[in-house]
């Protein structure tokens, strides 16, 4: 019987009994003894190390995993299929080690032992996530885990590479399983290896799947309770991408050939977590959702689903540059309840553009394509990548001024990186470009090539110049005015996220809420810090984001003050909806203070600036100890103090029930 700990197997069989000898089993199947096993598969999403050498992990995280969304389904579908037989109990586990402890010697002894055994799945590695990936993966083989690790990295680098990636065989030589390619068709037969030890060290899986009728990504709530928001689900509509950007790794890793999932499945699946789990938001992580087949299908199922059954489900997409072309596109994306589009703008300069293959748009068309999106209420957000060969330091603080002049709504800013599996990579490695070779600062937020028009550090600067503007509170402010009442909040939560992100320099899409910095989680060749003086760096660490959170909570206060839409929180229906979330007890509290706040004008509203000014006027007058005039400011700050509760309190409402508190429950 395959142990991985021999000695504790041994044990058992020792000192096991047998009350009913062999002849008696035969003639008797009921007393026949069954040697179930217990299979685990987990399913694990890397992290990435910070600058210090200490993984990117959050309290609460943004962004959940699609991949490991797919997976799950997958791995279900196979268990529940009987392929393993009635001796074998399945398991699956998903484990996120941007938001979950992987402490491996901890769940070797869970998962592995006597009559069990487990394999653990490494899925959509990115190449940021490799270096951590492969040490937890060198770990978990190390702690008798059938191992496997795929994705991204894996598939992009070694389809373009003339040979085995050197990180790639590091991994293969610890015994670790690489698998290329896409999984759908394979999945089955992977995990029966991994169950029978006889996994190969490398799946080279070249046909693309028919992902029509391929189970779609099913949500696990206990997962999904790590996040900040968790009723948002992902499900990847389709596959692929038509064009030719030679900085991009999808064309190369699932095709150029769009494949689609079924519309009336994923309409199916949409309603279902709606009224199960609450899902109300998702992200369509196509990378092209405007090329879908089926967008029409999907869009008009979305429309049935908020107009004739009430299922309101919102959601954002990303989409080429020429999808507003498409005649009907918007207006259904509208009806269907999309909130917000994600455009690869990428620059605003036609020749950096043409250098890197895009040639799909014209720069001249983008105040017009931006005004169409808004006359339907849909907020754009726009891709930027820094680092083009025409960009030097000024033209990115011309770009980021452009950007605002065509009022887009929100803007994620990349570093040019040459991920592995892109062609820019390909080609800088025939030619012996100098790129980076720490794998980890490939996240877009690193410098990882040098380039003629910026001096060393100088291109992170302007990257991080670009996010300063653009996430400014001038200019949230201005987006904000202009919004429409129905995508205020929206943008509202979405500049939470980028300017919290920006105080952390993070880059949003691996950000999250709370970082945390566990002393013996550190990159390999990092010696751990001495208990101490970790401890005491992170008491420092935390004083310190306790005071930037209670300065950035008063900022999101001026922010509301400055551009709420009194209007659209007056009616009736409105107060309604919140006294369904904060249950009856709240009850009095909202009407006591929000009716009474939004019944005042503008011109006798307290703003945050105001009360600031006169709590540091007040602060002096304590360290200079003046007794009198503190004793004449007692009613005054009172009243200040007051006015400090229940703009508190107010705020406090709107923001847990636009941004935290989950919508009432849904019935059938």
């Amino acid at each position: 019987m395959w142990s991985s700990n021999p000695s504790r197997s041994s044990l058992f069989q020792t000192h096991s009994l047998d009350l009913f000898p062999v002849e008696v089993r035969r003639m008797f199947p009921f007393f026949q003894r069954k040697n179930s096993e217990i299979f685990t598969v987990l399913l694990i999403r890397p992290s990435k190390y910070d600058d210090d050498g200490y993984v990117v992990r959050y309290w609460k995280g943004i962004l959940p995993s699609n991949t490991l969304a797919v997976l799950n389904a997958l791995t279900r579908e196979v268990f529940e299929s009987g392929r393993f037989g009635p001796n074998v109990k399945p398991r699956v586990v998903l484990l996120d080690d941007t938001v979950h402890t992987i402490n491996v010697e901890r769940l070797a002894g869970k998962y592995l032992g006597k009559n069990k055994r487990a394999v653990a799945v490494f899925a959509g590695v990115q190449t940021n996530q490799f270096p951590r990936a492969s040490e937890l993966a060198v770990r978990f083989k190390q702690a008798g885990f059938e191992t496997m690790v795929g994705g991204f990295h894996v598939s992009g680098s070694i389809a373009l590479a003339d040979s085995m990636p050197p990180e790639c065989q590091t991994l293969m030589d610890h015994g670790i399983t690489l698998v290329k390619g896409e999984v759908e068709d394979a999945w089955s037969g992977l995990l029966d290896d991994a169950l029978n030890g006889r996994l190969q060290l490398f799946y080279d899986i070249l046909v693309k799947p028919d992902i029509s009728h391929a189970p779609l990504p099913e949500i696990n709530k206990r997962y999904q309770r790590n996040f900040v928001y968790p009723w948002m689900g992902t499900i990847d509509c389709g596959r692929g991408c038509p064009y030719h950007c030679s900085f991009c790794t999808i064309i190369n890793v699932q095709g150029r050939k769009m494949r689609c999932r079924a519309a009336d499945a994923i309409v199916a699946r949409i309603e279902e977590n709606y009224r199960l789990d609450g899902v109300d938001f998702y992200f369509f992580t196509d990378d092209n959702f405007a090329r879908n087949q089926h967008w029409l299908a999907i869009l008009d199922g979305l429309i049935d689903l908020r107009e004739r059954k009430n299922v309101r489900v919102s959601f954002m997409m990303q989409v080429d540059t020429k999808a507003w072309k498409i005649p009907g596109f918007i207006d259904k994306v509208a009806r269907a309840g999309g909130t917000q589009v994600f455009l690869g703008i990428e620059s605003l300069n036609q020749a950096n553009l043409a250098a890197e293959g895009k040639v799909q748009y014209a720069v001249d068309d983008m105040a017009e394509m931006i005004a169409a999106w808004h006359r339907a209420n849909i907020a754009c957000h726009a891709g930027y990548i820094i680092g083009f060969p025409l960009d030097t330091p000024e033209t990115v603080r011309n770009d980021v001024a452009r950007l605002k002049e065509l009022q887009i709504d929100q803007c994620s800013f990349f570093m040019l990186t040459p991920l592995p599996g892109s062609a820019d990579h390909a080609r800088m490695a025939r030619e012996g470009v100098w790129m980076e070779p720490d794998l980890n600062t490939y996240d877009s937020c690193h410098e990882t090539l040098r380039l003629p028009n910026f001096r060393p550090g100088e291109w992170l600067q302007s990257y991080r110049e670009a996010w300063e503007s653009f996430c400014s509170f001038d200019t949230i402010r201005a987006t904000l005015l202009r919004s429409a009442a129905c995508r205020y909040w929206e943008l509202f939560k979405n500049y939470m996220w980028y300017r919290n992100a920006t105080l952390e320099k993070m880059h949003p899409m691996i950000s999250g809420f709370w970082r945390l910095k566990p002393r013996t989680d550190r990159r390999a060749g990092i010696a751990p810090e001495g208990f101490w003086r970790h401890y005491k760096q992170r008491v420092v660490d935390w004083c310190e984001n306790i005071t930037t959170l209670a300065k950035f909570m008063a900022e999101l206060q001026e922010l509301w003050l400055q551009t709420r839409q009194r209007s659209a929180t007056s009616p009736a229906a409105y107060l309604e909806e919140i006294h369904k979330k904060c249950g009856n007890f709240a009850t009095r509290m909202v009407d006591a203070v929000v009716v009474r706040w939004n019944a005042m004008g503008r011109a006798r509203l307290t703003t945050r600036q105001n009360l600031d000014a006169y709590w540091a006027r007040f602060a002096v007058w304590v360290r200079k100890l003046r007794l009198l005039r503190l004793t004449i400011e007692v009613p005054r700050a009172l009243l200040y103090l007051q006015r400090e509760v229940r703009l508190g309190l107010t705020f406090l409402i709107f923001f847990l029930h636009e941004l935290i508190l989950p919508q009432p429950k849904r019935s059938r």
